[in-house]
């Protein structure tokens, strides 16, 4: 691996930290490498309509895209891309795929990515219903000192029988949500092992 395909890479994982990497400033377009900054965009698997994106923004600030360049950067970076071993980890970090690799390889390529894709998703889901629930249960245990702060605070047996009636009525809402909840994620859960199961046997 040369020393500039190593820049490139190093490039590459600084925009994963960085916003803006996909707009071209005026000082950029004057000193770009655009065979470097083409096999980025390949090593990121972006489409060419960024190319696009580049030339207005360039075209803008008085400078000219080498476009032979940056199509042969781009396809040395493809070239990395796309290779079967980088579809389910692309897909289990959730970024997605936009059909840039050769024909020969799209249909698998897309049937891996999709595969870590939904385990990526499931993972998701399933961390979102556990906070719910957690949120549901912390509203369970607070409904229940609210409870007793105003019990405490009513002088009337009538402001007592409200204050045991409407907080009775919240803890049945809140109840039912869960239960609702605790349904819906243990289909997740199963889904997610289906998933996990389904993407181990693929590898």
């Amino acid at each position: 691996m040369t020393k500039r395909f190593l820049a490139c890479l190093s490039v590459l994982f600084l925009c994963a930290f960085m916003s803006g990497c996909e707009t071209m400033s005026p000082d950029e377009c004057k000193f770009a490498s655009w065979n470097d900054i083409g096999m980025r965009d390949g090593l990121e698997g972006k489409t060419l309509s960024l190319l696009d994106d580049r030339v207005k923004d360039c075209s803008k600030a008085g400078s000219r895209v080498d476009t032979n360049a940056y199509l042969a950067g781009r396809d040395r970076g493809l070239q990395n891309f796309c290779r079967l071993e980088n579809a389910v980890p692309l897909g289990l970090s959730g970024k997605g795929y936009a059909g840039v690799c050769p024909a020969r390889i799209d249909h698998e390529f897309r049937r891996l990515h999709q595969a870590g894709y939904v385990v990526h998703d499931l993972r998701g889901r399933v961390s979102d219903f556990d906070g719910r629930s957690d949120r549901l249960q912390r509203k369970l245990r607070e409904a229940d000192r609210d409870e007793d702060k105003q019990l405490k605070a009513a002088d009337k047996d009538d402001d007592r029988k409200r204050i045991h009636k409407e907080f009775d009525e919240r803890r049945r809402q809140l109840r039912n949500e869960l239960g609702d909840l605790d349904r819906a994620l243990r289909r997740a859960r199963d889904d997610l092992r289906s998933a996990e199961y389904a993407l181990d046997h693929l590898r």
